[in-house]
């Protein structure tokens, strides 16, 4: 795990939402029970869905029981993601509809399980991420989708002559009723594991999701045997797929190279970009792009963006903002803004109880909002995949942007303040300058109106020119970025004056990295100091704080020391990466008849899959890292608190209000040798 992994991870990422591919099938006349399809995400083959059917038959009924397993490997910022969705449908053979469909989501972090039960004309949807059940009338020719076989598509599509018509189909992933047009393409035959199909291509549009799907569906079947969107091709392939899937980088989808680095990313105050953007997630019009700190000029077809914006984003400094409690009269359409749903669960107690002890002292709404926004920024540490939902984001003290920003919405929600998630983008100094994919939070202060922070950047009362705001359940997968003009704080241009300043002459330079070998490089700009991570990103340095540590503006999850020598000249860099990895038992993992002190147990580091142990040994702790492959004694500096781990590597033991322990903070230490001039 590298530096550039850790900063990744506090930045530029909204939640990524995945496909479920379940039961594209061969026709049900072949012997075989068990069929394979290959997931290919940028021409990349990264995945595979392995799929069962069965006809059942019990208590004198019968169904055809299908089961999915699907498997993806990814890596989304540096972070490999290992994805599994699992698939449980039973199905009327006769009508082709399910009575009962089961999802399961896991990405190592976290786990999402879906329900649904139709009895009739009523489906039954639970999930553990929403608030509570759901009772959905299907009446009225409600499609439920056959994972097997799309009967209204064969009758109206295939057998009939239509050429474009509207459904209302039913969302087992969200537990909702959804508006789908499919349109009729052309009629096709394709090859694939070695047979040829004789398929009709037609289109879905889902203009709820402002999503298009291209299927190929088998004409004397009606299954789908290929199907392309977001980038991604499924299709039927053979049980080898298993043995051929490698891992395919996300960061091609949601990350727009616009190669110019401008390091104070923070002070950026008005930026104009030319943008053409495919977005997907919700329907989107040159209207809902429009609002004040955010302009439009260009056109919008079916979820594709081209044209202009231009952002000068609103700041607040708490003049006339609502008081607190938040007392400003809502309308009826924001009433949701202050309630609880899917993964933003602001009615859990823990939650309501945090964000009422951090705003105890603040003096309006305001004020409340920066205390949860800073309290979000300081205490959740940046991990990919992050925890999902509020709560879940809460308890493990992890998450990428999606999970910051959906915890501060619960947190502002549960003491009253309206509060949304703002998805769309954001510029970095990553692969030297680009636009990637990213969430934040809107809160509404009144006259003010809806006024945006982003605690995952550290940005916790204001967000910077660089955030383009696409809308609330959308994503971001751009063709082209342009940067066209900006601005920076102080009016401070691209041309400003970068006279080094006294202070920081003995600072620049190159620093060499035998362990990577690579070179680091403190350079000053833009009215700071800035460390150039090579090949990945520059990043701007706030002033060193009271322990001489430098640390980026937009995380703290790495720093840099500089050490010098007798005569006070800088000869090394210390770059030290912070890793945070929970505790998940107290117990003794390798003595189970010594008594648990308060540091011994498990701590497991989901993202990077990745347990360290400690223990007692010979009347002292040892600590098991599998980072280092080492197992080491680990003693404590009574002045700092710190506990050592050989001659480089420290860590710090995160405890509650009550002392409990409940994870390490694992500091690892690299050093650099200053290059002489």
């Amino acid at each position: 795990m590298n530096a550039t992994n850790k900063i990744n991870k506090m930045i530029l990422l909204a939640s990524i939402i995945f496909w479920s591919c379940s039961g594209m099938g061969q026709t049900l006349e072949t012997d075989s029970e068990i069929y394979y399809y290959g997931v290919e995400i940028g021409g990349v083959m990264c995945g595979y869905s392995e799929s069962s059917k069965e006809l059942v038959k019990e208590d004198g009924k019968e169904w055809l029981q299908v089961n999915d397993e699907i498997i993806l490997k990814l890596t989304v910022l540096g972070q490999d993601v290992d994805i599994t969705i699992t698939n449980d449908y039973k199905i009327d053979p006769k009508t082709g509809r399910y009575f009962f469909c089961e999802r399961n989501y896991s990405n190592g972090a976290v786990t999402l399980l879906s329900t649904t039960k139709v009895n009739g004309d009523i489906a039954y949807f639970t999930s553990n991420m929403d608030v509570e059940p759901k009772e959905v009338d299907l009446s009225g020719g409600v499609i439920l989708d056959s994972p097997i076989e799309f009967k209204h598509l064969v009758k109206d599509f295939i057998k009939g002559e239509e050429k474009e018509k509207p459904y209302k189909v039913f969302d087992d992933n969200k537990g909702i009723i959804v508006d789908k047009t499919y349109i009729f393409i052309c009629l096709e035959e394709i090859e694939l594991a070695g047979n040829t199909y004789s398929t009709t291509v037609i289109e879905e549009l889902d203009k709820s999701k402002g999503t298009k799907i291209k299927y190929w569906i088998e004409n004397s079947t009606g299954f789908p045997v290929k199907l392309i969107f977001s980038g991604r091709t499924i299709y039927l392939a053979d049980a080898s797929v298993k043995k051929r899937i490698t891992t395919a980088d996300y960061d091609d989808l949601i990350f727009a190279k616009v190669n110019k680095v401008i390091t104070n990313v923070q002070g950026l105050t008005y930026m104009k970009v030319e943008a053409k953007i495919k977005s997907e997630g919700e329907w989107i019009t040159v209207e809902s792009l429009n609002f004040p700190g955010q302009s439009f000029t260009g056109t919008v077809t079916e979820n594709m963006i081209e044209g202009v914006f231009e952002i000068e984003p609103i700041r607040c400094d708490g003049t006339n903002a609502p008081g607190f409690p938040f007392d400003y009269p809502l309308p009826d359409s924001m009433q949701k803004y202050i309630e609880p749903e899917n993964l933003i669960e602001s009615n859990h107690p823990d939650l309501m109880a945090e964000a009422k002890d951090i705003t105890k002292d603040a003096t309006n709404s305001w004020d409340a909002v920066v205390s949860l926004s800073k309290w979000v920024a300081e205490n959740i540490k940046g991990a990919i995949p992050g925890g999902t939902s509020a709560i879940n984001t809460y308890n493990t003290r992890l998450g990428e942007c999606g999970s910051h920003s959906r915890l501060l919405a619960a947190f502002c929600r549960g003491v009253g303040i309206p509060a949304r998630l703002s998805i769309g983008c954001m510029y970095s100094t990553y692969y030297g300058g680009s636009f990637g994919q990213h969430a934040w939070t809107e809160v509404f202060m009144g006259d003010a109106g809806w006024i945006a922070v982003d605690a995952t950047a550290f940005e916790y009362d204001f967000v910077d020119a660089g955030h383009i705001r696409l809308g609330e359940l959308t994503n971001f997968q751009p063709e082209e970025m342009e940067i066209l003009d900006y601005r920076l704080i102080d009016g401070a241009e691209e041309n400003m004056d970068n006279t080094i300043p006294e202070k920081y002459q003995d600072y620049i330079g190159k620093y060499i990295y035998p362990e990577r070998n690579a070179v680091f490089e403190i350079l000053y700009q833009d009215g700071s100091l800035a460390v150039d991570i090579p090949n990945k990103m520059v990043l701007a340095l706030n002033d060193a704080d009271e322990n001489g540590l430098f640390y980026p503006q937009i995380s703290r999850q790495i720093n840099f020391k500089f050490i010098k020598d007798e005569q006070g000249k800088v000869v090394e860099m210390r770059l030290q990466e912070i890793i945070p990895i929970p505790k998940t038992s107290d117990e003794d993992p390798m003595n189970s008849d010594i008594a648990a002190n308060t540091y011994t147990g498990t701590y497991y580091f989901a993202p990077a899959d990745i347990e360290m142990l400690v223990y007692v040994k010979d009347k002292g702790l040892v600590l098991r890292d599998p980072i280092m492959k080492t197992e080491s004694k680990i003693q404590q500096d009574v002045k700092t608190g710190i506990w050592n781990i050989g001659s480089k590597n420290e860590l710090m033991f995160e405890k509650d209000a009550d002392g409990n322990v409940t994870g390490i903070n694992y500091l690892k230490n690299s050093f650099m040798q200053k290059e002489e001039k």
